[in-house]
């Protein structure tokens, strides 16, 4: 699966095409390798020490909040006491007494759920960071990582990325922590230039059809590495579409061209049936060469010196 990026917000409120459209192959594999990039050792370690400091800070902000609470529930028993304390009579003072213990017991309660969320790194969890940056290189390269995993992992590490487009895709990203970078990766060619056989292939299935017949060509293809324009290993098929497609003779048109001749055609010129020619052939006694994947066969014409052939056994 390979995403696109679509900007519709203008389509939707207004009906208006999509102000930007963004093919997210390239951009994903780039986003990959800047993740790889930042996800080291010694990123790690500085990760490690900025939530040890913070830990610190949380640690002293707690004691603060307990002398807080303490600070907290002396004036809630002060206010209480005054408002017990006071004459039931005078219920204007009563009023006001009974509004500030009020404000002081919510003052408590705040004081209470004020609590540190800073995770203290253990000794396990240290030792295993080592491992860390080569796990996650791992993990995001297999094949079995799927989409909703790679996202996940992003969102650890990434806030948001702000993405535009120009003569190429500028994504700035904004890191958990506030730290930043940009990156640049450029457009992908034209959806009907992304279809296109890369001329090396063509040369090569060109060079095999002097030898080879369709499938024979496709085997040599992806013996050596090449493969289609969508990536996938070559068939008959294809190697057939190109050559039709791109003017390239095929291996029946070359053998033609060399003045090779079918069984019919040799067997009228030495005056035998075309039975003769096949048993010949498979006997070793004229040469031949296929012409294509069903088995056809082009021979070259008798010499001059030799024998004509004859119909015996």
């Amino acid at each position: 699966m390979v995403p696109d990026y679509l900007c519709q917000h203008k389509s939707i409120e207004r009906g208006e095409p999509p102000c930007q459209r963004l093919p997210g192959s390239d951009l994903d594999r780039a986003m990959g390798a800047l993740l790889a990039e930042r996800v080291t050792p010694a990123a790690l370690a500085l990760t490690i020490a900025m939530q040890d400091e913070l830990v610190k800070r949380a640690d002293a902000a707690q004691r603060l909040r307990h002398l807080q609470v303490e600070r907290a529930q002396d004036e809630a028993d002060l206010a209480q006491r005054r408002y017990l304390n006071v004459d039931p009579d005078n219920r204007l003072v009563a009023t006001v007494l009974e509004a500030q213990w009020n404000t002081k017991l919510r003052e408590l309660e705040e004081a209470h759920y004020q609590q540190s969320d800073q995770h203290q790194v253990s000794a396990a969890e240290r030792s295993e960071s080592a491992e860390v940056p080569e796990r996650f290189r791992q993990f995001w390269n297999d094949a079995k990582t799927t989409v909703r995993e790679r996202k996940r992992a992003v969102r650890l590490v990434i806030e948001d990325v702000t993405v535009h487009k120009t003569d190429r895709i500028v994504a700035h990203i904004r890191f958990k922590g506030g730290a930043t970078q940009t990156i640049t990766v450029p457009l992908p060619p034209p959806f009907a230039q992304s279809r296109l056989t890369v001329p090396e292939t063509l040369a090569a299935m060109d060079r095999f059809l002097n030898e080879y017949t369709d499938a024979e060509v496709a085997e040599q293809l992806n013996q050596r590495g090449y493969r289609t324009f969508v990536g996938l290993p070559f068939q008959s098929i294809h190697v057939y579409q190109l050559r039709r497609h791109h003017g390239i003779a095929g291996r029946y048109a070359r053998l033609r061209a060399q003045g090779m001749l079918t069984a019919e055609e040799l067997a009228q010129n030495v005056g035998v049936s075309a039975q003769v020619i096949w048993r010949r052939y498979h006997q070793g006694r004229i040469v031949g060469a296929r012409s294509n994947d069903r088995g056809s066969c082009l021979f070259l014409p008798p010499d001059a010196e030799k024998q004509p052939l004859t119909d015996v056994p």
